[in-house]
C-alpha cells in the first residue's frame, strides 16, 4: 500500500488515536445531550429555591425534543464506531454464525452489514446538514470522523505494521 511506503509508524499511530478520539467525543457529547439528566445529590425538597430551579430544568427539558430518527442515527453511528474500534475482532461471533448458516448466505450477510455501518455515518451526517436537530452537532461531527476511521484505519494499520 502507498500509505505504509510513506508514512512513518509513529506519524500512523498518532492519526489512528487522532480518528479514534477525534469519534468518540462527538458520540459521547451526543449521549450526554439525548440522556436525561439526574436530579442534584443534595437536593432537598423543602428548600423553595432549589424546587424552582428544579421546576424550571424540568419545563426545559420537556420543552427540548429530540428527533427520534436522529437518536436512531446516533445508535447506528455508535455501533459502526464499536465495529472499527482497534482490537475488538469478531472472529467468535463470526464462527459461531458459520455454524448456523451456509458459507455463502454469510458472505453476503457481512458485505451488507459491512456496507451499511459504512455508509450510514455518512448519511447521518447528511441528514443533520439538511436537518436541524438537537444532536445536529454531534452527529455531523462524528459521523465524519466515523467515516474517515472506516476508510483509513486499514491504511494506517499497514503503515504502523510496515516497518
Amino acid at each position: 500500500m502507498f500509505a505504509a511506503m510513506v508514512l512513518d509508524p509513529r506519524l500512523a499511530f498518532v492519526f489512528l488515536c487522532v480518528l479514534i478520539v477525534g469519534a468518540a467525543v462527538p458520540l459521547a457529547m451526543g449521549w450526554v445531550h439525548v440522556l436525561p439528566e439526574d436530579e442534584p445529590p443534595l437536593a432537598r425538597p423543602d428548600v423553595s429555591s432549589q424546587g424552582r430551579k428544579n421546576e424550571v430544568s424540568a419545563e426545559k427539558v420537556q420543552t427540548r425534543k429530540h428527533d427520534p430518527f436522529a437518536i436512531v442515527l446516533l445508535a447506528i453511528v455508535t455501533f459502526s464506531y464499536v465495529l472499527q474500534f482497534p482490537g475488538l475482532r469478531g472472529d467468535a461471533a463470526l464462527r459461531w454464525l458459520a455454524t448456523g448458516m451456509p458459507e455463502t448466505w454469510l458472505s453476503w450477510i457481512l458485505l451488507a452489514g459491512r456496507a451499511f455501518f459504512v455508509v450510514t455515518p455518512g448519511l447521518a451526517a447528511c441528514y443533520s446538514v439538511v436537518r436541524p436537530n438537537s444532536l445536529r452537532a454531534s452527529l455531523i461531527s462524528s459521523g465524519i470522523l466515523v467515516l474517515l476511521l472506516w476508510l483509513l484505519e486499514p491504511m494506517l494499520f499497514a503503515a504502523m505494521t510496515a516497518s
